[in-house]
Order: structure tokens, then sequence, then C-alpha cells
């Protein structure tokens, strides 16, 4: 695959580097060999991962040969787009699978990568306490030689409001900023942080701070193909067919049930302070601090005469009030409800869209779609958006497909608010 300076349409892609990197320092540009390059993000997962696709004429399994100690350098650029746009990094070559024969001298087969960090992490377990302010006690945990990840990396961490004491149980790093991830609160009180990899780095950023971003990109579903030209004919637009969605799916509308029983619209929360002998109890609903907290649009999902109880999803959880010195409970008891609550929230509606692929598109960001109402529409109607699923969205997910011709990007986006005032009418 060559180098491509000029955008010649949507989804162009150019293959700067596939090198294959031995431990014994051994080296091998592979990029003429593969036939197709994926690239997962996950805003729910800690690292990133892919695959190569490899037709094999140089018996490059045995070259090397491939045992599971190599790594895969990348570099994939869209033409004119910024190099620090480019999806770039070493990952390690973890898995070989598929290979089958193709003919007389070539094969084949799918190799399986993720981010270094992931098998440092499959190799440490950490017991010790640790007690701090909890965002403070995230970047150790990711830089540090001895408990941490040994990331060279870029880190973005949002700062929180409380402090937490724990012991770690012979836990692996990703595990301990779990533990932090589930216990944050933001300076607005909300405990929706989530952990996670894109292309610029690790976050550990609450839900609250994604939803506030400026939009980074806005789609649309239509027939749009060229902008026509006054004097006749058309003319390909670049900028405009990236905004174009080529396939879109809804595999949920909603699940009104699932709301219900997973503890999104309401719980009740019975705990028991083995110091003190004391049970609490506390409601929660959805609804209680909506419009104190930050939203990707302005109106909940459900009406004001959804009907749940708390009693529909309970929680039993302990607390330990005094259980280290000058710490009082260092559960996340309180917050508890309010993050199944927002986590759960946060998919309430998701779509899945293929868009033309660019490098800069990374999970976490906003992004604005545009859909049209699924009905006869005449010259008079004025409004003709489907303002169900139009919206602001978070992608959520995103799998890069890179081949010889074009990079595509199969993205999951998610919504936990709508355009749509769903008291009206009432």
């Amino acid at each position: 695959m060559k180098a491509v300076s000029k955008l010649r349409f949507a989804g162009d892609v150019s293959i700067d580097k596939v090198k294959i990197v031995t431990l014994k320092g051994f080296t091998q540009d592979i990029a003429a060999q593969v036939i197709n390059i994926q690239i997962y993000e996950d805003l729910f997962s800690p690292f990133m991962s892919g695959s190569l696709i490899i037709k094999d004429a140089l018996d490059l399994v045995n070259l090397f040969p491939f045992i599971g100690e190599e790594f895969v350098e990348l570099d994939i650029s869209t033409p004119t787009l910024k190099k620090t746009k480019n999806i770039k990094g070493t990952f390690y070559i973890y898995k070989l699978s598929n290979r089958e024969i193709v003919g007389d001298r070539s094969v084949v087969y799918q190799l399986h990568f993720v981010s270094k960090e992931a098998i440092v992490d499959l190799n440490k377990k950490i017991s010790r306490v640790f007690g701090n302010k909890v965002s403070e006690l995230v970047e150790p945990f990711l830089k540090d030689k001895t408990i941490g990840l040994e990331s060279d990396k870029q880190v973005f961490i949002e700062p929180t409001i409380n402090n937490t004491k724990y012991i770690s149980n012979f836990w692996s790093p990703v595990k301990n900023i779990m533990h932090l991830v589930a216990s944050a609160s933001n300076l607005n009180k909300t405990p929706n942080y989530v952990f996670f990899e894109n292309r610029d780095g690790f976050y550990f950023i609450s839900l609250d701070s994604l939803y506030g971003a400026n939009p980074y990109q806005e789609f649309t579903y239509d027939k749009y193909t060229r902008d026509k030209l006054p004097q006749g004919g058309d003319a390909r637009n670049i900028p405009e067919d990236y905004k174009r969605i080529k396939e879109i799916s809804i595999p949920v509308g909603f699940d009104y049930m699932d709301r219900i029983s997973s503890g999104m619209l309401s719980s009740k929360i019975i705990s028991y302070d083995v110091t003190t002998k004391k049970y609490t109890t506390r409601n929660y609903n959805m609804f209680q601090r909506f419009n104190e907290q930050k939203h990707l649009n302005k109106f909940p999902v459900n009406s004001d005469r959804a009907v749940f109880r708390s009693n529909s999803f309970h929680i039993r959880y302990p607390k330990y009030y005094g259980n280290f010195n000058a710490f009082g409970d260092v559960t996340n008891q309180k917050t508890i409800q309010e993050r199944l609550s927002l986590i759960k929230l946060a998919e309430a509606n998701k779509l899945q869209i293929t868009v033309p692929g660019r490098t800069d598109y990374t999970v976490g960001q906003k992004v604005a779609i545009v859909l049209n109402k699924m009905e006869p529409i005449t010259p008079r109607d004025k409004n003709t958006t489907d303002k169900m699923f139009s919206g602001f969205y978070l992608i959520s997910a995103v799998n890069h497909y890179i081949d010889r011709e074009k990079h595509e990007c199969i993205m999951e986006v998610i919504k936990e608010s709508s355009q749509m005032d769903m008291n009206k009418g009432k």
C-alpha cells in the first residue's frame, strides 16, 4: 500500500506503516501483504485492539517466527489531516487464527493485536493499601514501573471531588482503575466516570464532560450524492460526503421493561454498616437530579408519567464506617444507585452507522445525527426531522475498517436524552 498525499474521496486512506518487530529486534514491513486492517475502540473498554488479515507468500510465520512475542507498528492517516490525527502506535500481537491455504505458495491468516499495556496488566497483581483523592490515585496505575501499566501515552484525568481508601487484593492495575471509576464523582457530584483508551491516549473522565463537548461532526442519512452546479451538471463535495451515513440500523429502539428491571428508572438500596450495626434504606429515581446533570439533549427519554417503583430494583450493599483511620465510609454506597442509573441511561438510545472513514474519528467524541421522518412529506412540511432518533450522540464504539481501496468507520453511537419533550400533549 502506497502513501497517499492528496485526498481523492471521502474514505480515502494512506497506510504509511505496517511493520512487524520481534523481541530480538528483527523488523519487516508487511504493508504489501495486508488485505485489511481493523482497529477497535470502545468507550467501556480499557484498551484498543484490532486485527490484520495477511496474504502471505513469504512464509512470514517461519521467518520471524510468529510465536506471540511480536509487535506491530502502525501508522495510518487520512490524507490532508494533520499528523497528530493519525492512528499511530505499537501493538502486541497476541494471536494468529483462521489460517487457510489459498494457493501452492500462499496462505491467508489473521493476526490479532492489542495495546501493549494489556499484556503488562495481565502480568501484574498488586497487594497494597491505597488512599487519596480518587483522581490522584489513577495516574500511577497507568505510568508507574512497579504498580502501573508503564505507559508512555498521554493521560487525561478529570478531577474528582471525593477521597477513598481501599485494599488492592492482588488486583491488576486496570482492576484498580475500574474500582476507582466506580467510586469517582466529579465536581458536580455526578458519579458517571468511564475509563477507556482511544487514539489520543487514556481517559479517566465523566460522561458529563463528554456530553458538554462541542460536536465533532454531523452525520445525516439522505439521498445526497453530489452538489448541483449553477451552470448545470454536478461536482463531488468531499466535506459533504463525509457527513453521509452509508448504512444505519437501530438494534433496539427502546426496552421499557429492561429500563425498569435494570434500575435505570428507579431503585432501592438497603445498606448495613458492620461497624455501627445500623441499617439504612434510600430510594432513587432518574428524575431527581436530571436538571442538575449535563446531558446531550434537552429532555429525558421518558415522560414524568413513566410507571416505575423503587421496589423494582433492590440493591443490598455493605458500608464500612471507620474501617480506615481518618476515613468515614469508603464504599460508594451513596452513589451506586445514581451511577447504575446513569451508565444504563447512557445507552438508552443506540444506533449503528457506517460512514466514510477518517483517522480523527474516535470514541468519546460528541456527534450530531440528523434523520428524516419515515412518512410521506410534502413541500409544505417545514420540519421533516425525526426528533425521536435525531440529536446529539456519543461515539461509544468504532471499528476502523481499512482495506486497499478505502477506509470505513462502523460506529456505535449512544444518547441518554432526547430532542423531543415526552410530556407534550399530556
